[in-house]
């Protein structure tokens, strides 16, 4: 039997809008309408909330339960196109996940989700955090200039750049650490770079792959969240951990010079020093560390200090 959202204290919320059917989830414990809301996005891949094996289930996120979460909001998480709350980790992914998955209509998803909440009256705070993490982070800040309501944002290993930088970048840091020669590093860019023009020629295909993930995929989180975060002059808190592995501190720091250069005051920045992607910390000692309580106790801190009553 698949597992219930309420096993997990989550409720389920079904939106039908124009053939399109949207899953979103609440988490139950400590919810009131007058708490500010806390709308997280997860990154990229075909994955569920709720991870199935044959041992058991797990969730594909944490932040729900952490104490400050809990107290200070109300948690919402958006299932992904085609998904349903929980599936096997060896089911093949729903086909509507690769027809339908781009940043615009992750925007919509979670634009459509909000909207809801709010005239549904579900909620009553004005304040609302969106918060993504890595391919969530460019969806949450292409969102944030499309819905007005947003009164705060969470940008999580995220980068400034277009996508197709970052793997520019891994090539050309193999040829600095000497771990491939310049010929070599320069025929792999260049390799990338005729891929990169195939893909922005059939932007909306969904039947070319590159890496498990559509052309359409790629080409519209080619966008690069700079241009949409300087838009914004709502708060955002961004990090990222200095031994992340997938998004470069060049993108990190291309956002903040140019916050910088453009005068704006918005942006509270911070590394998580050892931390990865996830801002998870391996040791070849003993346990590893867990950057996200701080991280959380950090940005719920943001997020009170730059309330506008």
């Amino acid at each position: 039997m698949p597992v219930t959202p309420q096993e997990y204290s989550f409720k389920e919320y079904v939106i039908q809008q124009d053939q399109e059917t949207i899953r979103f989830y609440i988490y139950t414990p400590g919810f009131s309408p007058e708490k500010s809301t806390f709308l997280f996005l997860q990154g990229s891949g075909a994955v569920p909330l709720c991870m199935e094996n044959d041992q058991g289930h797990r969730l594909t996120f944490s932040l729900h339960t952490r104490p400050e979460v809990v107290q200070d909001f109300n948690f919402v998480i958006i299932s992904k196109a085609g998904f349903t709350f929980s599936r096997h980790q060896d089911a093949a992914a729903p086909v509507e996940y690769h027809q339908k998955t781009s940043l615009a209509y992750r925007v919509f998803q979670a634009d459509t989700v909000l909207r809801y909440l709010q005239s549904n009256q579900v909620i009553n705070s004005k304040h609302i955090l969106v918060c993504g993490h890595s391919e969530g982070s460019d969806v949450a800040a292409k969102l944030a200039t499309i819905n007005k309501d947003i009164s705060h944002l969470g940008f999580l290993s995220g980068g400034g750049a277009s996508q197709f930088l970052e793997y520019f970048l891994y090539a050309r840091k193999r040829i600095t650490r000497g771990e491939v020669s310049f010929r070599e590093g320069q025929q792999e860019i260049e390799t990338l770079t005729r891929q990169f023009e195939e893909i922005m020629q059939s932007p909306t295909s969904t039947i070319k792959f590159w890496q498990g993930h559509t052309y359409l995929r790629w080409a519209t989180f080619a966008e690069p969240a700079l241009r949409n975060l300087l838009q914004l002059n709502i708060p955002v808190f961004m990090a990222m951990g200095s031994q992340d592995p997938v998004v470069h501190p060049e993108a990190f720091d291309l956002i903040i010079s140019e916050f910088l250069f453009n005068k704006k005051q918005n942006l509270h920045h911070q590394i998580y020093e050892g931390a990865d992607h996830g801002f998870k910390e391996k040791s070849d000692t003993g346990p590893g560390i867990d950057h996200i309580p701080p991280l959380i106790t950090d940005m719920v801190n943001w997020f009170h200090q730059t309330l506008i009553a």
